[in-house]
């Protein structure tokens, strides 16, 4: 993608929330886990699987509608915005300010060795492993076990922890560790609660299954978009919004599946190019791509195909041969 094409397409889409598809999404998903936390209540086996279901549906949503806000993308009122984003983390127990941060600095620093999160937290994985843990690493990739989810989400909750223990005490951080602690008093008074009310095994049933769900999903989404794209020099400059279309991936459409669950979330090369644009316009996007020969290629495998495939290799010849610096 040209400067000038990515210029071309940006006049004629507009940054940001302008409608308010992904509010009334986000109330219709809470709305849902309500449901389903009713549902699961339920003295039939059946209601209780339909309950995890519709909870499974929601809780990836929130994920996604969190993404969003991210970007800024869930509401024009940026507090309103960052409210949904920290209700969203709190749900899904993922802080929405560290998110953020990593988050972005992932969009400015795509494919960068050191400077994306992501990239620097494999190599420092990978560089250090030993044989045994790299045998560990396969059983649990080739078994489906999301383990590379739960350690992401582990990381968001450590890391202004360890960035304080480290020395920075800037205000960034110690904002991050206040939120995480108001999460942590947040799940207390929902345990008491559901305690007093006498579900608490309940709710720690409910919640457990739907996390490992939401995991599993993670995994699902993620991992394809960026899987076997080249690094860039440690000592490379950023890539512009317009040059990341050769480092990132998109998954091909599925019928409802791709706009109205994962919510066109397979459409990562237009994503990576207008980060700020929201869910709802990023098809008329690829269609304006489209127009210049460009998007994703005709052979481009879905989120399940790729993993049905992918999960047969190992996972550092997927991805770890760009990480693996242990000669």
């Amino acid at each position: 993608m040209t400067k000038d094409q990515w210029l071309s397409v940006r006049k004629q889409i507009p940054d940001g929330a302008r409608e308010p598809w992904t509010v009334m999404l986000w109330v219709a998903d809470l709305l849902l886990l309500a449901v389903a936390w009713n549902l699961w209540l339920a003295d039939s086996t059946a209601l209780q699987l339909l309950g995890l279901a519709l909870a499974g549906l929601a809780t990836v949503q929130l994920y996604l509608i969190m993404h969003e806000a991210t970007h800024g993308a869930a509401s024009a009122n940026r507090r309103f915005n960052d409210f949904i984003g920290h209700c969203n983390g709190w749900l899904i127990a993922l802080p929405f300010l560290v998110r953020r941060r990593f988050h972005m600095a992932h969009h400015t620093w795509t494919a960068h060795p050191l400077n994306d999160p992501e990239n620097r937290g494999m190599i420092e994985r990978f560089s250090v492993m030993t044989k045994k843990q790299e045998r560990t690493l396969e059983f649990v990739w080739k078994h489906w076990i999301p383990m590379i989810a739960a350690n992401h989400f582990l990381l968001n909750w450590r890391a202004p922890f360890i960035a304080k223990a480290k020395g920075d005490s800037s205000p960034r951080i110690l904002k991050e560790i206040r939120f995480a602690r108001l999460y942590l008093a947040g799940y207390l008074a929902a345990a008491v609660l559901a305690w007093s009310l006498g579900h608490l095994l309940d709710l720690v049933l409910f919640y457990l299954i739907t996390w490992v769900f939401l995991f599993f999903m993670v995994e699902l989404l993620n991992l394809p978009h960026h899987a076997e794209a080249p690094l860039l020099a440690r000592d490379a400059d950023r890539l512009q919004f317009w040059e990341q279309d050769g480092v990132s991936h998109d998954c091909k459409s599925l019928p409802l599946w791709s706009r109205f669950v994962i919510l066109n979330f397979n459409l990562h090369i237009v994503h990576h190019a207008f980060p700020s644009v929201p869910w709802y316009r990023l098809a008329k996007v690829q269609k304006l791509l489209g127009e210049h020969e460009l998007g994703h290629a005709p052979s481009q495998t879905h989120e399940w195909e790729f993993a049905v495939k992918n999960r047969r290799r190992p996972l550092l010849q997927l991805m770890g041969h760009f990480f693996d610096q242990r000669g």
